[in-house]
């Protein structure tokens, strides 16, 4: 409860700050850097493969289909889901029509108030530790 009601705390303080302000930005960068010092000491021993194996040879793509056809549906749609974001803002970018608006211009509207940017800087929080903390298990 204490580590949400810090994350809950900073998001607020964040979405105070100026986006351009030196405050938000070293802030950020402190916090990328405390999840990825997280991810090395949480997830040591922890991953499917060694760091040595992974990076020397290619995936098992065939064995990974064959046992876990769940997760390889889901990086296929997640690879989906980026591919029409970026077609999507190329297409807006290449017409430059304002009836089909750029995600950054939509982002813009959402962190106009103090609320936007600290739920922006909330969701990211989570999605962030999730992605470098969450859901490892051991060898």
């Amino acid at each position: 409860m204490a580590l949400v009601a810090a994350g809950a705390a900073f998001s607020w303080w964040e979405g105070g700050l100026h986006q351009y302000s030196s405050a938000a930005h070293w802030s950020i960068a402190a916090v990328i850097a405390l999840v990825l010092s997280a991810a090395v000491a949480f997830g040591w021993g922890r991953q499917a493969a060694t760091a040595g194996a992974w990076v020397r040879g290619p995936l098992p793509v065939r064995r990974h289909l064959a046992e876990r056809r769940r997760a390889s549906v889901a990086v296929v749609i997640w690879i989906v889901l980026a591919l029409a974001v970026v077609g999507w803002d190329l297409n807006s970018f290449v017409h430059q029509s304002h009836d089909l608006p750029t995600l950054s211009s939509i982002v813009g509207h959402v962190t106009s108030s103090r609320a936007g940017r600290a739920g922006t800087v909330a969701v990211w929080l989570v999605v962030g530790a999730a992605l470098g903390l969450g859901w490892r298990r051991r060898r």
